[in-house]
């Protein structure tokens, strides 16, 4: 697994998807996975993705706390998450334990959530320029001159 070759376990993998408390998604992202869902929660979903027949619209990704980033996210893994790569959390021992942990915790989430953060943040990154092969931009949204 990526994870485990950069040296991170299961709750430096499960924590992190916290972030999908917030933020909107596309439709055509998570459609295929509707009935796998809570039925009323696809039904709805279904209605704002294919109402209008627009594979781009966006929903939120937390349908109790949209406009929060909060472990509300994992109470809803098991029938109100959008993608497959957050259902499949509670799928293994070692996901599902730290999946119920972070629904417990909210404040013990919100730090482990900013350690693993800084932690993924650290993975790669380039200390030493090495000419032809790195560059470190001096302005991260511009190739250096």
């Amino acid at each position: 697994m990526m994870f485990a070759a950069q040296g991170l376990g299961a709750a430096d993998m499960v924590t992190p998807s916290g972030a999908h408390s917030i933020g909107r998604a596309r439709c055509l992202f998570f459609t295929g996975r509707l009935a796998a869902m809570d039925p009323g929660y696809a039904q709805r979903l279904n209605a704002a993705c294919n109402g209008t027949g627009s594979p781009n619209n966006r929903v939120g990704q937390d349908p109790v706390t949209a406009d929060v980033l909060d472990n509300q996210y994992y109470k809803n893994i098991d029938k109100f998450v959008l993608f497959r790569s957050d259902a499949v959390l509670v799928s293994s021992a070692a996901t599902k334990q730290q999946v119920d942990v972070n629904a417990a915790n909210p404040s013990s989430w919100e730090s482990d959530f900013a350690a693993a953060m800084v932690k993924m943040g650290n993975i790669g990154v380039k200390t030493v320029r090495v000419p032809g092969q790195t560059e470190i931009r001096d302005v991260c949204w511009r190739v250096n001159a």
